[in-house]
């Protein structure tokens, strides 16, 4: 009886020991085998490399596509391809996923510094590392990755697991592969990297933050002039190939936009929006709206914007076209991606008044007509202006000059909010946050993008005519093919001499009442400011000559702030005068 036992404890222990043991390595040799390169690489990146140009032809942003891992015409690029088998992985083309020679050395340090000093890692284990694993120092990891390491090199070419190895390394600044990094420090192509560019990403691969030329230059040189002495040796460069890549001046990409990542996905999803089989192009021009120095100044004004931790969003648009000439989405785009312009939905505050006195001058009501500002209650509503002045009776231009929160709720209710909410969506508001017929709309309390709000005052800018905000005016293929072009095509919404007034009630706002921060001596400006409780957030939207401007400052936790829309609407007068060369 005790034999039995015995025995069937050895027997459910053996297979207690069989599954602990190798059943994790059958899974793992299972997940290798069903691998599919072609998911992660259009898990990661576009399918297609492009030039972004700014609306007088600067260069925004180059990026190439990650390399097609199945198709073999698309090579890697010679200098490429052997200076990161010189610096990472010598024997790579002739071992069979595991350098012995590598792995032995590697065995013999970690025993004389006594602890996991050195992996001996060949480009297929980092692949194995960078795909399946983790970067953890262990030998059960080892194992895994010399297990996955002799599975790539059986189902995989040599090229095809380097093109795996440069499309996913990281090589440091937020970049992803060879194609990103070669965007990032140089602002180029993979095509048009020198053989001393190539050799300093090569050397960026052991410890990206150590020899970033953007922290020490003088380490990333050394590591690159190391590399371009190894390829010599090995064969692969010319002397005066070295020679002259050594030589070389190092032009580090310091571009604004290099940094703003927002900008350029905003850019590529239109432009995906607008081609009907974007697999089809392997390059694509794109030719954004955006003023590149307009961007700049945008950019640089809205960093001075203090309290520190405060943000600001700002965009401009063309009004007689739609264009979106300027989007500045963040004091500091590079440490905080999220698009203040276009995913940000506050409540717009006095901003959204322009609908209710639209409304109203639609109905026949003309500016001077008089109404009660005085306190008023709706039922258990009763709202105050928000100086707590009340100007009795008041004409309408004087009532919107003031920011009168009676009148407009008092037109609101008169004229019916089914149809200001109904105005409003002609104008493009309500989509993002939708309207309900609840009478504090008609001061603003619902919220929605400063792109919407910026569009819709565009209109009254444009003769009443809307257009749809766009960042494109072309896109191209690589021969210079028309692939798509913005044709402006846009509604008569507004009546001319409705459109007049309301002009009218925008400049007075401007000259004359609570958005004279943002008057600009000798200039015509149109303009309202906003305020939301609390002085969360902070509107100014206003348009000179062709160009509407919208500008939100706000946190974004939805704190108060000591701030006034007087900050806003000088931000917008900074900003306008700046590219306009006004003196203020």
């Amino acid at each position: 009886m005790i034999g039995k036992k015995y025995k069937y404890f050895i027997f459910s222990s053996s297979i207690f020991i069989f599954f602990i043991i190798f059943l994790p390595i059958f899974n793992l040799i299972r997940i290798t085998l069903n691998f599919d390169p072609v998911k992660i690489n259009n898990s990661k990146s576009i399918p297609y490399s492009y030039e972004i140009f700014s609306s007088d032809n600067k260069i925004l942003r180059k990026l190439s596509r990650k390399f097609d891992i199945l198709d073999n015409t698309n090579k890697i690029p010679f200098f490429l391809k052997y200076s990161f088998i010189t610096s990472e992985d010598k024997r790579f083309l002739n071992h069979n996923g595991i350098d012995v020679i590598g792995l032995s050395r590697a065995f013999v340090s970690n025993i004389q510094s006594g602890y996991f000093k050195e992996g001996g890692s060949t480009i297929t284990q980092q692949v194995a590392r960078l795909i399946f694993l983790n970067n953890d120092l262990s030998f059960q990891r080892k194992i895994k990755e010399i297990i996955i390491s002799l599975i790539l090199e059986l189902k995989f070419s040599k090229n095809q697991i380097l093109k795996l190895y440069l499309n996913n390394i990281y090589l440091g600044s937020g970049a992803y592969g060879i194609n990103e990094a070669s965007q990032v420090y140089f602002g180029k192509l993979i095509t048009e990297l020198s053989l001393s560019e190539v050799a300093l990403l090569a050397g960026l691969a052991p410890a990206p933050s150590i020899y970033s030329p953007y922290e020490n230059i003088d380490l990333a040189i050394k590591k690159r002039n190391i590399i371009l002495t190894d390829m010599y040796i090995d064969g692969y460069i010319t002397l005066d190939e070295r020679n002259k890549a050594l030589k070389e001046k190092v032009n580090l990409n310091y571009s604004i936009d290099n940094k703003d990542n927002l900008l350029i996905n905003f850019i590529l999803k239109e432009t995906n929006s607008k081609i009907k089989n974007h697999k089809k192009y392997n390059f694509l021009r794109i030719k954004s709206s955006i003023n590149k120095d307009w961007q700049e100044i945008g950019q640089k004004i809205s960093k001075s914007i203090g309290p520190n931790n405060i943000e600001t969003a700002l965009v401009s648009i063309e009004s007689n076209s739609g264009l979106i000439r300027t989007m500045i989405t963040s004091k500091n785009p590079t440490l905080n991606e999220f698009n203040r312009v276009t995913s940000a939905i506050r409540p717009l505050g006095s901003t959204f008044k322009i609908i209710p006195y639209t409304a109203a001058l639609k109905e026949g009501i003309q500016l001077s007509d008089k109404f009660e500002d005085i306190p008023t209650c709706w039922k258990d509503y009763c709202p105050k202006n928000f100086s707590e002045i009340y100007g009795g009776k008041i004409t309408l231009i004087d009532s919107f000059k003031t920011s009168s929160n009676i009148v407009p709720l008092k037109i609101s209710n008169n004229i019916g909010l089914k149809n200001i909410i109904n105005l409003a969506n002609l104008f493009g508001l309500g989509y993002e946050q939708q309207l309900e017929e609840f009478l504090p709309l008609a001061i603003g309390s619902y919220g929605d993008s400063l792109l919407n709000i910026t569009n819709a005052y565009a209109v009254l800018n444009s003769n009443g005519n809307l257009y749809k905000p766009s960042i494109l005016e072309k896109i191209e293929s690589n021969n210079y093919g028309l692939i798509w072009e913005n044709k402006f095509i846009h509604e008569k919404i507004l009546d001319s001499k409705v459109n007049k007034k309301l002009n009218n009630l925008l400049e007075k706002s401007v000259s004359e009442g609570t958005s004279i921060a943002a008057s600009i001596k000798g200039e015509r400006v149109y303009g309202k400011t906003g305020t939301s409780d609390g002085n969360r957030d902070l509107w100014f939207i206003g348009s000179i000559n062709n160009l509407t401007t919208g500008v939100w400052i706000g946190f974004d936790e939805n704190k108060d702030s000591k701030l006034s829309s007087g900050n806003a609407a000088y931000f917008w007068k900074k900003f306008i005068s700046k590219i306009y060369d006004f003196k203020i």
